[in-house]
Parts: structure tokens; sequence; C-alpha cells
């Protein structure tokens, strides 16, 4: 058998296929969200939460439909499936309320143990650097926030877990970071929402758009994938210009 290359029947194809896997990302409800969730309320960059807040239009939207995303889906689904066998010991993909306006999907509770468990897909190399340097601070209140909704409804909750699957090479290197449940972790967190919401409403930047400058950036190398992203610009009601310099 001889190998085909990648000529232009098969290539035109490749790319209806990848363009169908696309619009499915883009259209997800995952993607669709508009309502804030755990996920983003640890976010370090005010103005980008601030960006998420006001629901402020996207200019750097990604033109892969976010694959990475639609793989963790499918992993959750996989895991989903396994731990719902056990269920005298794990709660799964559990809706948890944390206050009005925020609420969240807990991965795994482990009921026995008093853990909750946030799963994160991620490449081998991501992994490994997870197992030297830690979960994000982002990660942390996340996982935090979850649980603090699973305490609001009486389960006893110890400790929360951050699961990190490689997406590639064995299930064994999967690294689990635990750590102590602290409900002010989580409380510190909505305190600091509540700041952006009053901050936003001081300045009114929809009316104002200058203002945005009043509202603190956290430029750093991720700048690139944030939503609201454009290179240099100048105009930050359009934009933001991360970490380069306007023009």
């Amino acid at each position: 058998m001889s190998f085909t290359p990648l000529n232009t029947p098969s290539k035109a194809l490749a790319i209806e296929l990848g363009e169908i896997i696309t619009q499915a990302g883009i259209y997800s409800p995952r993607s669709q969200q508009v309502y804030i969730g755990p996920s983003e309320v640890g976010q370090e960059c005010t103005r980008k939460l601030a960006y998420k807040l006001l629901d402020w239009d996207k200019v750097n939207e990604s033109s892969g439909g976010n694959w990475a995303a639609q793989v963790g889906v499918a992993i959750h689904s996989h895991l989903e499936a396994i731990f719902a066998k056990f269920p005298d010991r794990f709660e799964v993909e559990s809706k948890v309320k944390i206050r009005a306006n925020l609420s969240g999907t807990v991965d795994l509770y482990d009921k026995e143990n008093g853990i909750v468990i946030d799963w994160k897909t991620t490449s081998p190399a991501n992994v490994k650097e997870k197992r030297n340097s830690g979960a994000s601070q982002q990660q942390i209140i996340q996982v935090m926030l979850y649980a603090y909704g699973k305490a609001q409804e009486g389960h006893d909750v110890k400790q929360v877990g951050l699961a990190f699957l490689p997406t590639g090479g064995q299930i064994s290197d999967m690294f689990l970071e635990l750590h102590p449940y602290d409900e002010q972790i989580a409380v510190g967190a909505l305190q600091r929402l509540d700041n952006v919401y009053e901050l936003l409403s001081t300045v009114d930047v929809e009316k104002s758009p200058t203002m945005w400058a009043v509202i603190p950036a956290v430029p750093s190398r991720n700048c690139n994938y944030c939503p609201y992203f454009r290179p240099f610009s100048a105009d930050l009601s359009v934009a933001c210009n991360g970490d380069t310099e306007a023009k």
C-alpha cells in the first residue's frame, strides 16, 4: 500500500471536515456563555474580566473553534460515564449555585473523603509544568468556588483537587494537586468580583470609552490568546493592546 500525499482533493476534504468541527466548537453552549463562570472569577487581569462582565465584542476569536475545549468536553463526558458507576462514592457533574447569577458544575465530588475535584485536560508538557510549578491562582479559585457551592448545600468539604490529565501518554502521568478547602479564598474572590462591578459602575466605560485606561491590565505571554486582544491597539474601547505598545 502506497502513501497518499496531501493532494488537492484530500486537502479540500480536510479543510471541509475541519470547518464542520470548528463551527461545532464556536456554537457550543460553553463557547456561547455570556454570564461569567467560576473559571473566570479568579482571572488575574482585571481589564479582561471587565470586558467579559460587559459582554464586550471579541476581536480575537480563535479561528480553530477551540479544539482543545472540544477535546476537554469529550474527555469530561467519558469520565462522567466511568465514575457514574460508583454512585455510593462519587457525585458526577453536579450543579452548584455559588450565589445569585453565579453557578457551576462540579466535575467530581468524592463523598467518602469530602473532596471536590476539577478535571483539567492539557498537553503532557503542561502536566509536567504543573507538577513542577503547581496550579495557577485562577484554577485554585475556580475549584474553591465549586467547593464553596457544595458546602453551601450542606456537604462536608475537606479538600479540593485539580486533576491535570494528559491528552497523550498514559493516565498514570496524571497530576493531582490537593489543597485544604479554604472558604475565605472563595469569599475573597467574590468580594473582588463585586469590586470590579463597582468600578465599572463608577467609571462607566460605555459612556466614556477613554476610562478603559483606568481599569488595570496584567500583560503576559498569554495575551495572544485573549479574545479582547489586538496588538498595538490605540483604542481600549475596541481592544486591549496587552503586552504591546499602542500605536
